[in-house]
């Protein structure tokens, strides 16, 4: 595949009328603006934005970068006139990515990938839903649910970015985007464990999620993601990508070089551990597990160092949050000796609200089919009030019935499916990062029976983002030792 200039064609008169369009506008706002100051930095704003537009439809990647660093670091906005509804900054950025995908698609050569169709076949059977989420629950639930759909659909929306446009060719641009977002989620994590411990006084609509202290409530770390679960699934997430290129010697892989992987370790652990989301630190447990296990370059020393080095956060919990450490051991790690005498308190009330849904869909078998509504649990009172499943499988079978529920199994076969394949690749870092994203969802499959992780949608289209990478530079390898034509698949800018 050659790699073919994007301006200079028939194909760059968009970007010629826009850049028209943009010279104009500005000399009309510097006029105005020079005796109406109220003008100048709606004029800036704009101008900016225009701009970054226009170098992210020349260089989608640059876009995916800045996108996936807004999700995050950003926190949502709220407004006196929105109420509890959060603004995110990264919608305002979503007319570029549809631009990007309107005046590029000719360029992508974007064939559809196994994860694709899987992701397209999620968002298609939990969309059969929404009408139920009106017939059910109201106008007003259901436009909610509509919101937090098209909140998870941004899901395909990246991952055909990220697929489409990344060059045929390696670009000094692309290499920046793995360090960018683990520089980014360790500033995050950062900010969780400083909140934690001295609450920035921003105020916001939280989740209800405290830790119960002899001496009061104190709130569990939700850094910028304003809830715990979500918080401790970001940060885990990339406190195993992070532990699983120092256990086998891949810091190359993530573009980093190995002095910053402990410091970051360190972090990453610490925010995932004050986020106290059990099914957090099962994900994160199983993910690393599975990557030793299925990994053949595991340094088995490195990893007895690394796993001593985690005991850090622990030692510092227990010597200066002794309240917070005693919670840590008497609630948090020690109501799991009840799983078998008292399974409702060992999971947190989860047990009870799960006879719940299962005598809900014995008694009303047809919301087996297409459910109640996507995400409208918490909210409607179709069952006399809210119910918050905890468990991603039942949340799917009754909110989005089994079209819901099997289609993202098929999300899961295909994504499993197509990275133990590419986990076997000669290419290192592709092995490397294929290995891990295996893991990686089979501990989102462990934290799924206890959460609904799959509606996390920040951190869904994070991880989605990186794996289109990933098939990319499969497309690549494979592109490079020379397949038949009826086997190519040719991704990416020409």
């Amino acid at each position: 595949m050659r790699a073919a200039p994007f301006f200079g064609d028939h194909k760059t008169i968009p970007l010629g009328m826009a850049s028209a369009a943009i010279a104009i506008a500005s000399g009309w706002l510097s006029a105005t603006a020079s005796s109406h100051g109220i003008y100048l930095p709606i004029f800036c704003a704009g101008l900016l934005y225009a701009i970054f537009a226009l170098v992210s439809i020349r260089e989608p990647m640059i876009f995916i970068i800045v996108f996936l660093t807004v999700l995050i670091v950003a926190p949502p906005l709220y407004f006196r006139q929105t109420g509890e509804t959060p603004v995110y900054i990264s919608s305002f950025l979503l007319p570029i990515a549809l631009a990007i995908a309107a005046v590029r698609w000719s360029d992508f050569h974007f064939q559809v990938d196994p994860i694709a169709r899987g992701l397209f076949l999620f968002l298609i059977g939990t969309a059969a839903s929404l009408p139920f989420a009106w017939w059910f629950s109201g106008s007003a639930i259901a436009a909610g649910s509509l919101l937090r759909w098209l909140m998870l659909a941004q899901t395909l929306l990246l991952y055909v970015l990220a697929r489409g446009g990344m060059r045929t060719r390696p670009t000094d641009t692309e290499r920046w985007l793995i360090p960018t977002l683990i520089f980014a989620a360790v500033v995050g994590a950062g900010y969780g464990i400083y909140d934690f411990i001295w609450p920035v006084p921003i105020p916001h609509p939280s989740a209800p999620q405290f830790l119960y202290l002899p001496n009061g409530m104190l709130r569990r770390a939700q850094g910028v993601l304003y809830e715990s679960s979500s918080f401790g699934n970001l940060c885990g997430f990339f406190l195993a990508v992070t532990t699983a290129a120092i256990m086998v010697r891949r810091e190359k892989a993530l573009g980093l070089p190995f002095s910053l992987l402990p410091p970051f370790v360190l972090t990453l652990a610490g925010a995932t551990m004050v986020a106290f989301s059990r099914s957090s630190w099962a994900n994160t447990l199983v993910t690393l597990a599975v990557f030793a296990f299925l990994t053949r370059r595991t340094r088995w020393r490195r990893a007895l160092i690394l796993i001593s080095a985690l005991s850090i956060p622990l030692v510092v919990l227990a010597l200066y949050f002794p309240e917070i450490w005693n919670y840590f051991l008497g609630y948090r790690l020690g109501s799991l000796s009840l799983i078998f005498s008292d399974p409702n308190s060992a999971s947190s009330g989860r047990y009870k609200v799960w006879t719940q849904i299962i005598s809900i869909l014995y008694t009303s078998p047809s919301y087996f089919l297409l459910g109640v509504g996507y995400k409208t649990l918490p909210y409607t009172r179709l069952f006399g009030s809210e119910i918050v499943t905890d468990n991603g499988f039942l949340n799917l079978l009754l909110e989005t019935g089994i079209l819901g529920l099997g289609s993202f199994l098929a999300f899961l076969v295909s994504t499993m499916k197509s990275f133990w394949k590419l986990s076997s690749s000669p290419n290192s870092r592709i092995a490397f990062w294929a290995t891990l994203l295996f893991s990686f969802w089979c501990g989102q499959c462990v934290q799924l029976l206890a959460a609904d992780a799959y509606t996390y949608w920040r951190n869904m289209v994070v991880y989605v983002a990186l794996m289109a990478m990933v098939m990319n530079w499969a497309d690549r390898e494979e592109s490079r030792s020379g397949p038949s034509p009826s086997l190519r698949t040719d991704v990416g800018l020409r």
